[in-house]
């Protein structure tokens, strides 16, 4: 291709690419704009509206307890309605990892990577849980100071980081704020689930403390992809910027 001939696709190019990623802007902000600026939660007719997904997104606390989900329901199927056999399912099958910031992940998301954090290893065994109708909830609360999500059933605590199914040893140290299911939501006081996103984060104690309470070694940590996709978003911006400004300058000798 000719030196005018790429000029002229790159003055058409950059237009659109501006009339998209504007649009995209706008849609974001207009979105941004219908919740309470820089607030994670939301109560609007009934709803228990957060904000753990992406940007302007907004989702209903019981929007992840998915009983009626195909991959959810192929589990249960396979494993039969043991509640214990269902939890030491969760704890062999489901990797801890980390989230990078807050994102909560829907249950067909963690059984297809295989890993997950405690709010959505909680919310996949509250999923299988509910296939029966057992009477369980997602409970967020605080564990030695540290935000934290487990299961509750009939007031026995399924904590699902552990590599196994197993008792806790320790279970005055879990304060439950808010129990969820798929059909209710239940803050045990007034303003239960803003308080809950207020606590600390520091997944390196809490996971200490917890396999300090059972006598076991921190469970290892399924590395994550998040750095390699990072260096690849900044390397590929370099380069295509680099490779505009050549346009540009009509320094392209195609």
């Amino acid at each position: 291709m000719i030196e005018e001939e790429w000029e002229r696709a790159f003055d058409r190019a950059v237009p659109l690419m501006g009339v998209c990623l504007g649009t995209v802007s706008l849609v974001i902000g207009l979105m941004t704009l219908t919740r309470p600026l820089g607030k994670r939660i939301y109560y609007q007719d009934g709803q228990y509206l957060v904000s753990v997904r992406f940007p302007g997104q907004w989702h209903d606390l019981r929007e992840f307890i998915q009983p009626s989900n195909p991959e959810v329901m192929a589990v249960y199927s396979q494993i039969g309605p043991d509640p214990w056999s269902l939890f030491n399912w969760v704890c062999e099958n489901i990797s801890y990892q980390r989230d990078i910031g807050e994102f909560w992940a829907f249950p067909s998301e963690v059984l297809a990577k295989g890993t997950a954090d405690c709010e959505d290893t909680s919310n996949l065994l509250t999923s299988l849980l509910r296939c029966r109708g057992i009477n369980a909830y997602t409970a967020l609360g605080d564990y030695q100071g540290w935000g934290h999500a487990w299961v509750d059933r009939a007031g026995q605590i399924y904590e699902t980081t552990y590599t196994r199914a197993q008792p806790v040893p320790d279970p005055e140290h879990y304060i439950p704020y808010v129990l969820f299911d798929d059909r209710d939501v239940i803050e045990l006081w007034p303003g239960a689930l803003e308080e809950v996103f207020e606590l600390g984060r520091d997944e390196d104690t809490k996971l200490n403390l917890i396999a300090e309470a059972v006598g076991n070694e921190v469970p290892p940590e399924c590395p994550s992809c998040w750095p390699f996709l990072l260096v690849g978003l900044v390397t590929g911006g370099i380069l295509g910027t680099g490779f505009a400004m050549i346009l540009q300058k009509g320094e392209y000798k195609g």
